[in-house]
């Protein structure tokens, strides 16, 4: 069976037309995939901070503690960022023992969509937050 002469390339053009579009398409999928892991990255290091401030045994102990333990974390999974801010909330080291408390260690970083999919511009603001129990039983000073 052979297709009519009016209809000679038009594979050529169809393949053309398309080809742009699908590679778009693949290029948001990967960024979007690139995105989640970034913010992926900051809740984990989020989570790291509140647990190291719960283990220290003073509220600036533990406020050096999560900055520290944010920024490592950060580093450890690559994620840089133009503008971090890590908040902690060490009002729980005033309550008396016995009584439950937590601390809670607020994240947010700019990460440049560069980073995270080369020519893409602009960057994306990523927040987190994590609250981590202090134990009840022990002193705080």
């Amino acid at each position: 069976m052979k297709s009519p002469a009016s209809e000679r390339g038009s594979a050529s053009i169809e393949l053309a037309v398309l080809t742009p579009v699908v590679l778009l398409v693949l290029a948001v999928v990967v960024a979007a995939g690139r995105l989640v892991t970034a913010h992926a990255s900051l809740d984990t290091a989020t989570a790291a901070a509140a647990r190291a401030a719960t283990l220290a045994r003073t509220a600036p102990a533990a406020q050096a503690a999560a900055h520290r333990a944010t920024e490592h974390t950060l580093d450890q999974y690559g994620l840089h960022c133009t503008q971090q801010k890590t908040t902690v909330d060490t009002g729980a080291f005033t309550t008396a023992p016995g009584q439950t408390a937590t601390v809670t260690v607020t994240a947010s970083c700019t990460v440049p969509l560069a980073d995270l999919t080369p020519g893409m511009p602009g960057s994306v603001r990523l927040s987190s937050e994590f609250a981590s129990p202090l134990d009840p039983y022990r002193e705080r000073t």
